[in-house]
């Protein structure tokens, strides 16, 4: 290298290149060659993938120790500048870390040596990232016991949590590192009640990695059974929910005797509403008479709702082991029994109580009982409305592939339902930007289902009104994909509108008329246009493979403007594929006086825009 090297792109590139292969020699010849080495070395280098790292972080990553040492003794870089870098187990889970020290670095590499080394030049022990994660944390993430001690004797804060006020001891707990907790709390006195904003303390977390040792380790050190702020489980809930008996039973032996007995009753409403793979009716009976056993010892009788709901046939929960012994032949009965309990001990706002709702409707739907399924997804969908729980676009994409095999097998499909579905669809589009583009398509798949119903003749002519009053408030709030400006009508003649779902892509099929007809019965707009200026008809025009000149015709009843043009300045019949279609489309011209004053007015480059009128203007570019 040069003495006088330009800090350059190519420049900082070779730099880079030499620090990741680890040349020592021609980087040390560089670095004391130039007047001012630090400015090199306190620069952040674009590393790819939106990485930002300093000559010495890189070095770190690559574990080029030699590097390291020789910048450190040579010169004296900035231990502080914080780096952005991806950090994970290989090209899997990579996650990107902000405002990370070198330090920070060292520890998550487990490079001791070095984390020393950077301690004794004045790195700052206590540097937090973006957030709030510190060296120390690290050395407790890797379980690395002789650096978290090195880092506590020189200084490092014990007390400082990552966001969410996530704990060194809960990590370590999370990463099964059983030395590590017990240094924590045996040698560093850390409380093991401590929780994270979510009410967790670290018994959920040796429950949630299943480790029998820890939860012995951190019950014999005073952990509490206590319910989360989030979801009300507390960390027996939770190891009973996760179907691990041996932690079900540890813990039960530090809790209340009615703690125990719903855990015995979670436990067999795990099993028995658990994924088909795992699902245990014998287990799910074991735990159920346990808990019956108990409750009759010590008349601790259970405490029902009077009410009961269609759903679960107007069932309620058993309450005496002889009716439970009833029912030990009727897997569907033992179902909902175990569906009653979940609701009693989660709540009915609590996630894996509305999982299981789902996936038993899901078990329905798939030994074709339609109708039963749906009302299991319908009453979780009304679950998420009433305690305003986030509606999961996956969940609305499955109602239009249920509803779509409904119609394929020829049964009615349940109008109160479909509405319901389309207006929760529509309240997310004007919620949740996020999924915009995914619920937009749902909708237009609904909508398509819709006008295939539109089609039966025996639909009431109540239904048939609410339908149509469902689908002019939609176009009125003329809802378009993000990236494109298509509308429901683009998409709806759009070749490449697909759903990736079998049972909707069976009775969902673009370009539609049917669903075209539709939309513009109810209010949309012939010769709305995309983010490129395209109408309707040139979307049809551009991306059909097979051309129906139904569809044309239909596009050009409606009132399609033939003479629109795009932003490369072409109309319908520009992009018209081949001379039929031209002809077909030339032969449905017509012109108001309208359309040739404005065609006029784009022809000969006249003035327009301070003239006219903010809607004319729009019309004349559209000419």
């Amino acid at each position: 290298m040069e003495c006088g090297l330009e800090l350059t792109y190519e420049a900082d590139s070779l730099l880079l290149l030499t620090v990741q292969q680890g040349n020592l020699d021609i980087l040390e010849e560089y670095l004391t060659s130039v007047l001012n080495p630090e400015k090199y070395l306190n620069q952040l280098y674009d590393k790819g993938y939106n990485q930002k790292c300093t000559l010495l972080t890189i070095a770190c990553l690559n574990r080029h120790d030699d590097i390291i040492r020789m910048i450190l003794q040579r010169f004296k870089p900035n231990l502080e500048i914080e780096n952005n870098l991806l950090f994970g187990d290989g090209n899997k889970n990579q996650q990107m870390c902000f405002n990370v020290t070198v330090l920070w670095t060292a520890a998550a590499t487990n490079n001791f040596d070095i984390v020393k080394l950077l301690i004794e030049h004045g790195a700052n022990i206590n540097h937090t990232t973006k957030t709030n994660s510190t060296p120390l944390r690290s050395a407790c993430y890797n379980g690395n016991i002789d650096m978290a001690r090195y880092l506590i004797e020189h200084g490092a804060d014990i007390n400082i949590a990552k966001e969410n006020n996530d704990t060194n001891l809960a990590v370590s707990v999370y990463r099964k590192h059983l030395k590590m907790a017990s240094y924590l709390v045996d040698e560093l006195s850390c409380d093991v009640n401590i929780c994270d904003n979510d009410g967790r303390p670290p018994l959920y977390d040796a429950v949630n990695c299943g480790s029998l040792e820890l939860v012995k380790f951190l019950l014999e050190h005073g952990a509490r059974n206590f319910p989360a702020i989030c979801d009300q489980m507390s960390p027996l809930m939770w190891a009973a929910e996760k179907r691990r008996k041996s932690l079900v039973d540890a813990i039960a032996s530090y809790c209340s005797l009615i703690e125990q007995i719903e855990a015995e009753e979670l436990l067999g409403s795990a099993f028995a509403c658990a994924d088909l793979e795992d699902r245990d009716f014998d287990e799910a009976f074991e735990h159920f008479t346990r808990a019956f056993h108990l409750r009759s010892i010590h008349n601790l009788p259970k405490k029902l709702k009077l009410i009961t709901i269609d759903l679960f046939d107007n069932q309620q929960e058993c309450q005496t082991i002889e009716q439970l012994n009833e029912i030990y032949t009727n897997p569907t009965r033992i179902c909902i029994e175990a569906l009653l309990i979940r609701e009693r001990l989660l709540g009915p706002n609590n996630a894996e109580y509305r999982y299981s709702l789902r996936y038993h409707g899901a078990i329905l739907a798939d030994n074709n009982q339609h109708y039963q399924a749906m009302a299991f997804w319908m009453y979780e969908l009304g679950l998420r409305e009433k305690y305003s729980i986030t509606m999961d676009p996956e969940n609305l994409r499955h109602f239009a592939s249920m509803f779509s095999e409904i119609i394929f097998v020829s049964l009615s499909v349940p109008i109160e339902n479909l509405l319901t579905v389309i207006r929760v669809t529509v309240e997310e589009l004007k919620r949740n930007t996020t999924e915009f583009d995914f619920n937009l398509h749902t909708l237009l798949f609904l909508i398509t289902i819709t006008s295939q119903l539109l089609t039966k003749m025996n639909m009431s002519i109540i239904d048939r009104r609410e339908i149509y009053r469902y689908l002019r408030s939609i176009n009125q709030h003329k809802f378009v994909i993000h990236d494109t400006g298509s509308s429901l009508l683009h998409m709806s003649l759009n070749s490449n509108t697909i759903a990736d779902d079998f049972f909707i892509e069976r009775t969902c099929k673009y370009p539609c008329l049917l669903t075209a007809r539709t939309l513009l019965q109810c209010g949309a707009d012939v010769n709305e246009s995309d983010a490129m200026r395209n109408t309707p008809l040139h979307i049809f025009l551009l991306n059909s493979i097979t051309y129906d000149e139904t569809i044309i015709k239909f596009l050009c009843d409606a009132g399609a403007h033939l003479d629109y043009v795009n932003i490369w300045r072409k109309t319908a019949i520009d992009v018209a594929p081949n001379m039929a279609i031209k002809k077909l489309l030339k032969s449905n011209m017509i012109f108001s006086l309208k359309c040739l004053c404005a065609r006029f007015i784009q022809h000969n480059n006249v003035r327009f825009h301070e003239n006219i009128s903010t809607a004319l203007v729009r019309f004349v570019e559209e000419h």
